[in-house]
């Protein structure tokens, strides 16, 4: 008769060969099933959506704007975590500086839209000058480089003639509806309000006051989250309350925000 001990070798032998047998079973699924690694160029991948832009209508005049701003609710007091940078006594201000409303302009030179609402701007301002000032400051286009030279070319002609020169070379650019200002034009429109031109155009190619105009652009996104050209930003400077108004809007529009933010 077999021994016990000799039986348990057996059923050891035995569970032993099941073990592998099982064992060698899925590891022969596993390699039939397993994807074929990968040679040769990376597989086309499927295209991501990306986020529609935001609808830019096709104004040529200021008198097309009310169609698409009609309707427009008064913008709310934004979130308590934004802020409009202080105000330097040497930045472009138009008016008195003491007046209950600080109104700032975040404006590209050579976008249209900003183009159109300025001027018109320039009247409103006039009707309210008792209870507000305006301040310019610069939002150029991202890698728009006429907007960035422009925009140092204004800096260029406030440092020969100071706060004044400054506002009648910028209206003046503003009022080139749909031009891309090139340097020529920038130098003709500069000796116009009495600046040097061959200072002009060295200040400008020298490029020095680049950081003053993006520096403006920076403050704007960081501080009030705006991110289009142009936007206002009316501050009440007894109340601290706030409107921020983005893109262009008629001129009762931008009275009606002017008169909710003055309570």
């Amino acid at each position: 008769m077999m021994q016990s001990q000799d039986r348990t070798k057996v059923w050891l032998f035995v569970a032993l060969c099941l073990l592998i047998l099982i064992g060698g079973y899925f590891f022969a699924e596993w390699m039939i099933g397993r994807p074929e690694p990968f040679r040769g160029a990376a597989p086309e991948q499927p295209a991501v959506p990306l986020i529609a832009p935001v609808a830019q209508p096709d104004l040529k005049k200021y008198e097309d704007i009310a169609q698409y701003t009609g309707d427009k609710p008064l913008p709310q007091e934004p979130s308590p975590y934004l802020f409009l940078t202080d105000i330097e006594p040497d930045e472009h201000i138009r008016g008195n500086p003491q007046t209950k409303v600080t109104l700032v302009e975040y404006g590209a030179l050579t976008s249209l839209y900003t183009q159109l609402i300025h001027m018109k701007m320039g009247e409103f301002f006039e009707q309210n000058s008792d209870r507000m000032h305006w301040v310019f400051r610069h939002y150029p286009g991202t890698d728009n480089q006429n907007d960035y030279r422009s925009g140092i070319a204004t800096e260029c002609v406030a440092q020969q003639l100071g706060n004044d020169g400054f506002w009648a070379y910028l209206d003046l650019l503003m009022n080139e509806r749909g031009s891309l200002l090139p340097l020529d034009l920038l130098l003709s429109f500069g000796t116009q309000v009495g600046a040097d031109a061959v200072g002009l155009q060295t200040c400008i190619e020298g490029e020095e006051l680049y950081d003053y105009v993006l520096e403006d652009k920076a403050m704007a996104e960081t501080d009030t989250e705006i991110y289009v050209s142009p936007s206002f930003v009316f501050l009440n400077n007894e109340t601290q309350s706030m409107r921020i108004v983005e893109g262009i809007n008629t001129l009762e529009y931008m009275q009606a925000v002017l008169d909710d933010v003055s309570r």
